[in-house]
């Protein structure tokens, strides 16, 4: 065995969630499995996009949610490792992504392209059987409560997103800049990139921010605005 084989070997002889649906598995599917780890607040999945892997998350945190054209996000789900992701798309013989998947802290996955893992089901049912009821177990809260799901404006979901990330650094920090521009923003929320340039304008109009050189900075005084924003801001539940 390679190197990478031999450590997604060893992680998955430390957990049991892996060893519960690999050990099975035949060997030769064992190398095709890939290690992937993703940084808080970054895209896993877009919504729309065609994407070709199935992912195993051993360790980290997932929100989820759906982007409508009504200018709200629909937060659906906040996932806690361990869990699949992709799984919904692969069992329906779907492409495109049915929502978007973001990470919430750093998180760790196995992942395997979709027409390797159709060979890997094909051939260990008993792994197979063991997938699709752990995920339907995985989807039955989530639309069990889906009543009282949070519907977020998107301007908040912005919002949202500077306050985790630089909270934080204002406290020893006068200044920061957003390390991505508009247009990786707009990829990072999973937003179109019209309306991310829209939210920025407000986010300036409103004294919560100021763009230089296509980048959103923010003052001490920037997020005490926002927090406030934030505190103020009653989210709607479905009913």
């Amino acid at each position: 065995m390679d190197t990478q084989t031999l450590l997604v070997q060893h992680i998955i002889e430390q957990s049991p969630w892996l060893t519960t649906y690999c050990q099975t598995m035949p060997k030769r599917f064992l190398a095709k499995l890939e290690l992937f780890e993703v940084e808080p607040n970054k895209r896993l999945i877009t919504k729309g996009e065609n994407h070709p892997y199935v992912y195993l998350m051993y360790d980290g945190s997932l929100q989820i949610i759906n982007e409508f054209d009504n200018n709200r996000i629909f937060a659906y789900a906040a996932k806690d490792a361990t869990g699949f992701s992709g799984l919904l798309e692969f069992l329906s013989g779907q492409e495109k992504a049915t929502s978007t998947v973001l990470t919430l802290r750093k998180s760790s996955f196995l992942r395997m392209h979709k027409s390797t893992f159709a060979l890997w089901m094909e051939e260990d049912i008993q792994a197979f059987r063991r997938i699709v009821r752990a995920f339907a177990n995985q989807l039955y809260p989530a639309f069990f409560s889906m009543g009282s799901a949070h519907v977020y404006p998107k301007y908040i979901i912005l919002l949202q997103y500077l306050a985790k990330t630089y909270s934080s650094q204002l406290q020893t920090k006068n200044l920061v800049t957003v390390n991505q521009t508009r247009e990786e923003l707009a990829q990072e929320l999973g937003l179109s990139l019209r309306t991310t340039y829209r939210l920025c304008s407000r986010l300036v109009e409103e004294n919560m921010g100021v763009i230089v050189r296509k980048k959103i900075q923010l003052t001490r005084e920037h997020m005490q605005c926002i927090n406030t924003t934030l505190e103020n801001y009653s989210y709607e539940q479905l009913p």
